[in-house]
């Protein structure tokens, strides 16, 4: 792929992202949808936009990328720009940790695009996962039905990516303890460190 194709293809979907926060902002202000929500839709698709401009971006570029969009995460945090992203009922700065994380899953997976790519499905998904049961229960903190669903999401991302039975049960349970003993957010950089490391090394 050309830089040519490669730059618009990250330009639209910088576009795309930016336009969907709107649609997600505009949602929490005017039809009282709830943050946590939106919020969990913004990860997502954060994760999946990731996914997307890493296959076409050069490689330092993608990490100079993740940087900015921490600070200006960070930014948006300050100046409360997107409550829809921000305003969780915990302390959390997951908002910021979240590009950091996959610079980082980017970092430790260097040429092994299957190692990135699990560890930011399982960052995305999993995580998620975990978080929804955690609001069905209407619980403010983590929970273990919410580590059951962060394990079970962890291994089908696994297994789908193409692991070994060994790796997908070693970093499915040892990405879930993570999850599960980060706080404040931190989980959002631990889980692909985590994730990430254990498979380039396995």
């Amino acid at each position: 792929m050309s830089g040519l194709s490669g730059a618009l293809i990250f330009g639209a979907a910088t576009v795309g992202l930016a336009a969907s926060f709107v649609v997600l902002e505009r949602l929490v202000r005017t039809r009282n949808v709830p943050t946590e929500i939106t919020r969990r839709v913004a990860h997502v698709l954060a994760c999946l936009f990731a996914l997307l401009v890493h296959a076409v971006l050069p490689f330092w570029l993608f990490i100079v990328c993740s940087v900015v969009f921490a600070a200006l995460m960070w930014l948006s945090r300050h100046f409360h720009v997107f409550t829809s992203i921000h305003k969780v009922r915990r302390r959390s700065l997951g908002d910021v940790y979240l590009p950091l994380g996959i610079g980082v899953a980017a970092l430790l997976g260097g040429s092994d695009a299957a190692v990135f790519v699990a560890a930011v499905l399982i960052l995305g998904l999993a995580d998620v996962a975990a978080g929804l049961v955690g609001d069905y229960l209407r619980s403010s903190r983590k929970t273990w039905w919410g580590s059951g669903a962060f394990l079970g999401v962890s291994v089908i991302v696994l297994a789908l990516c193409g692991f070994g039975l060994v790796p997908v049960i070693v970093v499915a349970l040892l990405a879930t303890a993570t999850e599960r003993y980060s706080p404040l957010g931190t989980d959002n950089i631990s889980i692909p460190l985590v994730a990430a490391a254990l498979l380039a090394v396995l």
